[in-house]
């Protein structure tokens, strides 16, 4: 993940927070820890949906010294900077898979005249893409996308239709959208999985999509369980 600054423009706030654990990782969404946990903050792929404090800023205090986090007695305690700024965008690169690899190009089997559907190899139903977005690498409509509308097997149905596809197009969908709340991370903590129904995951809201190739297409989010905007 990257930081990309703050809704109101805003310069961003840092604080040093203690670790809870390991798995420190610059970029990632560190949430308050948990109950009888040592330290202030935690970051894993599964606690990052509530009670976020912020972005994870380094790796460590000190140039080129990080502290590792340890339980040995009269050890120093891993510290690290936190952008806690409530309103931070962070740009995560799109992804397939739990570990993270490059995003899955589909491939129109059947043409559509209508430009309201695309038919491809793989399932657009299972997991749902439904409300997703799908976009085009090649053909009549590279570069255009559209919010899927319904899905059923291998056909996702927008709206607003394309220009008539062609068999060989090639296409990609992602369960992710805008204003859409809910992203599930890859177990690197760094990256967001596109082959997973929409709003499941980590409580982070997308505000604007980057649709490039299978390599370099990214969401960009903000925090949606922000300890600092609480009021219960």
């Amino acid at each position: 993940m990257q930081y990309a600054g703050c809704l109101c423009g805003a310069a961003p706030v840092i604080k040093r927070y203690k670790a809870s654990a390991t798995g420190m990782v610059a970029g990632a969404i560190v949430c308050a820890q948990a109950n009888g946990s040592s330290g202030q903050m935690i970051v894993t792929a599964a606690t990052a949906t509530a009670n976020q404090l912020g972005s994870l800023l380094d790796t460590g205090v000190g140039p080129n010294a990080p502290i590792t986090y340890s339980t040995t007695q009269g050890a120093d305690e891993a510290v690290y900077g936190v952008i806690v700024n409530p309103d931070q965008m962070l740009r995560v690169l799109m992804v397939t898979g739990a570990t993270g690899t490059a995003l899955t190009a589909d491939t129109i089997v059947t043409a559509t005249a209508s430009g309201l559907t695309t038919i491809g190899g793989t399932s657009v139903a299972s997991p749902d893409m439904d409300q997703g977005i799908v976009w085009y690498l090649s053909g009549a409509n590279v570069g255009r996308s559209r919010t899927i509308g319904s899905t059923s097997s291998v056909t996702a149905t927008v709206i607003v239709p394309f220009a008539a596809n062609a068999i060989g197009d090639t296409f990609v969908y992602a369960g992710l959208n805008i204003g859409l709340q809910g992203m599930t991370l890859t177990t690197s903590v760094q990256n967001v999985r596109s082959d997973i129904a929409i709003a499941t995951g980590v409580n982070a809201t997308t505000i604007d999509l980057e649709l490039n190739g299978i390599s370099d297409s990214y969401v960009t989010a903000t925090l949606g369980d922000c300890v600092w905007c609480q009021t219960t």
